[in-house]
């Protein structure tokens, strides 16, 4: 009895497996999954190209203060950084030998002067006599000569009075335009001399320059000299923290020669500095509009999937019945957009969200649940696309792979897990049959 039993027990358990298999074995083939996707319209639009440069900031005016005259410095009329005016006094040298070098030229002056007028009334003396005879015509050429030479010598004095004069007003030294004082590089004390080190530098920075270098063949694609980059033309520039900067620089003018060796073009825009806030030395990048493409067809980024090194879109019907890649060309993209161009229109219903899902509707290997997501209004303004090195390709999700083992992605996957449940399973039921044979064995 007990050995029937225990067979009876074998054949129930084997039975059990077989029965729980298969019913789960048909539902995995016959029933697919149903994922919830989202679906928008492709909308109308239009997509500018932009492309940028590096660009340093120069002054307008960059004057380096160098003395007109040896001295020491007696006064220093700035701080370092100081916003200046044009002529304002910034340093005053010791001036005392020029002033009395200034007082000997006055006097000498003077003696010429009196000289002259004395030659002058010679000549007035002499002219009645020699008509009458009185003294000889040579006495007459003579004194007409010596006032000649006294006026001559008058001349000399009053200009050695304003070079005199000129090397006292040297000994002050003001700024020649208005913009920040760098460091002061002499100080009280110090001694100049012309031909020196500049004192102090003084930029202009308000308007700023912009100088910025282009490639030969970012000049040909652009237009030339009747292109985005032509002189008025209003370029965009981006500080170094990545900041826009509110106002647009003016571009003034272009180099008429290619750098050999670099092979660029350079070129220059003014740029208004109002407070101060960029100094000469910065990096820039300079931002400027070249291509535009009008009426193109925009989709968000995450609607386009990459297969094979093909760019597509997944298409379905207003049901989710119907799923169907569609082959596209994407061009530029920004703010998650991106423009395409294929057999698509704006009735067309594009998977923005849940493109791995509906390239498996498109597989049949599951069905679809849509919901319609409207595009976001910044798709119906131009959008810009900006890139220092060419077009930015859009974003792409990849075909998930087979051995990807997230369940809601791949369906089989929960068939698998069933399956191998059952083998292990199956395993246990064959080690207690073995044990039962050995148990009866030991009782006969």
């Amino acid at each position: 009895m007990w050995r029937i039993g225990m067979w009876i027990l074998l054949l129930l358990m084997s039975a059990m497996l077989v029965c729980g298999c298969r019913p789960e074995g048909k539902r995995s083939g016959a029933e697919l999954p149903v994922y919830t996707v989202e679906v928008t319209h492709p909308v109308r639009g239009n997509v500018s190209l932009s492309r940028e440069w590096v660009g340093r900031l120069e002054g307008m005016v960059s004057a380096g203060i160098i003395p007109q005259v040896s001295g020491y410095v007696s006064e220093r009329l700035f701080t370092n950084g100081q916003m200046v005016q044009a002529g304002q006094i910034l340093y005053r040298l010791d001036a005392t030998r020029y002033r009395q070098a200034l007082e000997q030229a006055l006097q000498r002056q003077s003696e010429a002067q009196a000289n002259a007028e004395e030659a002058r009334q010679t000549v007035a003396y002499y002219k009645p006599l020699v008509s009458n005879g009185s003294i000889s015509r040579q006495s007459y050429t003579d004194a007409v000569q010596r006032e000649l030479a006294a006026s001559s010598a008058l001349a000399a004095a009053r200009a050695g009075v304003e070079l005199a004069r000129t090397n006292v007003d040297y000994c002050t030294l003001s700024s020649p335009v208005e913009g920040i004082v760098g460091f002061a590089r002499a100080d009280v004390g110090s001694y100049v001399a012309p031909g020196g080190e500049p004192m102090v530098l003084v930029n202009s920075v308000n308007p700023i320059r912009v100088c910025f270098s282009i490639s030969e063949q970012d000049w040909l694609n652009q237009g030339g000299a009747g292109g985005a980059l032509r002189p008025g033309a209003h370029v965009q520039i981006l500080l170094s923290n990545g900041q826009l900067y509110p106002e647009p620089a003016t571009i003034v003018g272009v180099d008429n020669t290619v750098n050999t060796s670099t092979g660029t073009l350079m070129l220059d825009a003014h740029l208004a500095n109002p407070h101060a806030l960029l100094r000469p030395g910065m990096y820039v990048r300079v931002r400027a509009q070249v291509e535009e493409e009008k009426d193109v067809l925009l989709v968000p980024e995450d609607a386009v999937v990459s297969i094979q090194g093909k760019t597509m879109l997944v298409e379905v019907d207003a049901q989710g019945q119907k799923a169907s890649l569609v082959p596209v060309t994407t061009g530029l993209s920004q703010k998650g957009q991106v423009a395409v161009s294929g057999p698509i229109s704006t009735d067309s219903l594009i998977v923005c969200v849940g493109t791995q899902q509906g390239m498996m509707a498109a597989e049949k290997r599951a069905t679809l649940r849509v919901q319609q997501k409207p595009m976001s209004a910044d798709m119906k303004p131009a959008a810009t696309q900006s890139t220092s090195g060419g077009m930015k390709p859009a974003p792409a999700v990849t075909q998930p792979t087979s051995g990807d083992a997230n369940p809601t992605r791949h369906p089989v996957t929960a068939v698998w897990r069933h399956e191998a449940h059952a083998r292990r399973y199956a395993t246990a039921v064959w080690r207690h049959e073995a044990h039962a044979r050995r148990h009866v064995v030991d009782v006969s």
